[in-house]
């Protein structure tokens, strides 16, 4: 028996007027839009059927040819410690490695001090082995180290990380540093436009877009002030999202930031644009104390979610991170949750899956147009810049924090364990800090499900 044997004949041809009779009769009485049809935090409404959308381009990573790059944050304080995590990474699947400050916004209370030591042992051990570094929180002065030691050498994908609106330093002085740093960068890109603070504090993925959106737009601003053409500060340019395990919202999110980021360059008046760097990093926000196995299957949904979306890096946080330091065994589930899915599953061979489906297309859509009609109320405030010093932005994420309903969290509300497990860190964890007058919070620190 092949294929060809069945008898198309055999299902009888339906409708959407005919399903929703099913539908109806299935109900028993019980409202359609009330029972089916759920909404996102920026009150989207998401039905439960759509028609598949024809004729959709795929939306693909910048490098269509080849898998994201599995990206493990060398987040240790202690330098000897942290280089032989590098060594453990690089050998067991990692081909990317993020370096993070202490005082990043997404240091959640880990990072180093001391960069310029660390990045010399970084870049002498395992130079051809990394074939993305990326920098999260560091000064200027580092990133020249890094620019002027990896010239010339093509295999390495430099990300310097610099974004204006989270240090909120000289503006002026932030530009010229930028424009001064692209000629000692070999591939890459030197800033980010960064919303997962936005995300990490309670905002919704409209938001987290928003700021990410009103970003470029003032690095773009700043850049070309400084006399740098907008298709090269474009290419300069990364954007930063989380994902979390909200797998349809999160696979629109990162496919809806690569809508936005064309359409500021045709508003630019650029007509070819390089496409977007998208780093995407598992979410802190998602993440709970008690019962910390469970956020494994959190960051598998995210994982996957972000690789389906068009990722081009992803980061994942360890597990444990909510208890101190991660161990060992903590970031090398972080690491394999990527590699599974690439060297088992083969994820990464497959070019925007989500093309077409009529669901993650209109989710997409809705997404970044809602996002538009936030950023705009932002730019109409005077730009980013503005909107954080007067607070409004810090107002309007705590204003969907508190909106959001609470629901059961597997582990600590629902199914939790009488008597929690001893964790295994490598040490206690330093203060946690935000950027853009916003602080990260955590699962079972609120109402996020």
């Amino acid at each position: 028996m092949n294929i060809d044997s069945l008898d198309p004949g055999i299902f009888d041809q339906t409708d959407h007027k005919a399903w929703l009779k099913l539908v109806e009769r299935a109900l028993k009485g019980k409202d359609f839009q009330e029972t089916l049809v759920s909404q996102t935090d920026d009150g989207i409404a998401v039905q439960p059927l759509y028609p598949r959308r024809r004729d959709c381009a795929p939306l693909a990573r910048c490098r269509a040819d080849a898998p994201w790059t599995a990206t493990q944050r060398m987040d240790d304080p202690d330098i000897e410690r942290a280089m032989a995590q590098l060594g453990d990474d690089l050998a067991n699947g990692a081909s990317g490695i993020s370096l993070v400050s202490a005082c990043s916004g997404s240091a959640f209370g880990t990072g180093m001090d001391a960069p310029q030591p660390l990045l010399s042992k970084a870049l002498a051990a395992a130079p051809s082995r990394i074939a993305t570094l990326r920098l999260d929180g560091f000064s200027s002065g580092a990133a020249r180290t890094v620019a002027a030691s990896t010239a010339g050498d093509g295999a390495q994908r430099l990300h310097l990380g610099f974004d204006a609106f989270l240090t909120a330093g000289n503006f002026a002085n932030f530009a010229l540093d930028i424009k001064g740093l692209i000629e000692f960068l070999p591939l890459g890109t030197i800033v980010n436009a960064d919303g997962r603070g936005v995300h990490n504090a309670g905002g919704t993925e409209a938001q987290e877009l928003a700021v990410i959106a009103a970003s470029l737009v003032g690095h773009l601003r700043l850049l070309e002030d400084a006399s740098l053409p907008l298709k090269t500060a474009l290419a300069a340019t990364s954007l930063c999202l989380s994902a979390d395990q909200n797998q349809f919202t999160t696979i629109a999110k990162i496919r809806a930031a690569r809508l936005i980021f064309t359409r500021i360059a045709e508003a630019c008046g650029v007509s070819d644009p390089p496409p977007a760097h998208l780093f995407v990093e598992t979410s802190y926000r998602m993440l709970t104390r008690l019962d910390p196995e469970t956020n494994i299957l959190r960051n598998t949904i995210a994982v996957f979610s972000a690789g389906v979306g068009g990722a081009d890096e992803i980061s994942v946080l360890p597990h444990s991170l909510t208890h101190g330091i991660p161990d060992p065994l903590a970031r090398r589930l972080a690491r394999n949750t990527q590699t599974i899915l690439m060297a088992e599953s083969h994820l990464d061979h497959v070019l925007d899956p989500a093309a077409g489906a009529g669901g993650i297309e209109a989710l997409t859509d809705a997404l970044a147009e809602r996002a538009w009609e936030i950023f705009t109320g932002i730019e109409g405030k005077g730009g980013l810049a503005k909107t954080i010093a007067s607070g409004e932005l810090a107002a309007m994420v705590a204003e969907a924090r508190a909106k959001r309903v609470a629901k059961p969290i597997v582990g600590t509300t629902l199914f939790a364990m009488k008597t929690e497990r001893p964790v295994v860190v490598l040490g206690a964890l330093g203060p946690i800090t935000g950027g853009m007058g916003l602080m990260p919070v955590r699962l079972d620190e609120g109402t996020e499900a």
